[in-house]
């Protein structure tokens, strides 16, 4: 299983302190920052603006922009950040009104270029140009904004139907499940092909981090 911490908050000291202990795990090389602009959800946290003032270290870090125009934010990271960690750009369909220009900018910069979709957002929401385009896929397991929601089995039915779709392609998209995720939902998500999550609340509660990190790795 590939672990992604997700970060969300509106701290940069605590998103920090969340990057630190991201980075004494070794099997952690990429977190996921989550970008909320109090549009898409209630929830409002850092902007791209505040990304030089975290230290990264190692790390590569993906964004998940869960706002309204995505791409906006796309040349804010552009404009204010080291690119060289980034790994990954992933917005959410429901307010990026365009989805090639986004995709064609994240791949201008050599990053990886996905789109997520929440709950109940469904599949036909990707237009059929952006597939060829995508190296990612994210499918929420909660509705998008809120981190510390708690995980819908209504993700299963879009896993089967997502990767039979992802089975008709000729090159490879990560499926990565987003939210809400503890320990009990790692059988079923092995036994439908997961292997790469999310994990956001469940591992920033935790009272031993790196025993957390372990049981999501090994499931």
């Amino acid at each position: 299983m590939t672990l992604y911490p997700s970060l969300l908050s509106d701290s940069v000291s605590e998103l920090q302190k969340q990057l630190d202990m991201s980075g004494e795990i070794d099997e952690i090389s990429t977190v996921q920052i989550d970008i909320v602009d109090g549009i898409f959800a209630d929830t409002v946290t850092i902007t791209p603006a505040d990304i030089p003032r975290l230290d990264f270290g190692e790390l590569q870090y993906d964004l998940h922009l869960m706002t309204l125009e995505p791409l906006d934010y796309v040349y804010e990271l552009v404009a204010e950040c080291d690119k060289t960690q980034v790994r990954a750009c992933i917005a959410q369909v429901e307010k990026l009104s365009y989805q090639a220009p986004f995709l064609e900018e994240v791949l201008q910069h050599q990053w990886q270029a996905g789109l997520s979709l929440d709950l109940f957002t469904p599949l036909s929401a990707i237009d059929d140009a952006s597939w060829s385009q995508m190296s990612v896929l994210q499918l929420m397991s909660i509705e998008a904004g809120v981190q510390g929601s708690a995980f819908h089995p209504r993700i299963f039915e879009k896993i089967v139907q997502a990767q039979k779709r992802l089975a008709h392609l000729d090159h490879l998209i990560e499926l990565i499940i987003d939210g809400g995720i503890h320990e009990q939902q790692l059988p079923q998500l092995r036994q439908r092909g997961i292997t790469s999550i999310a994990v956001g609340s469940a591992l920033w509660t935790a009272t031993d981090i790196v025993a957390a990190v372990d049981t999501f790795l090994k499931g």
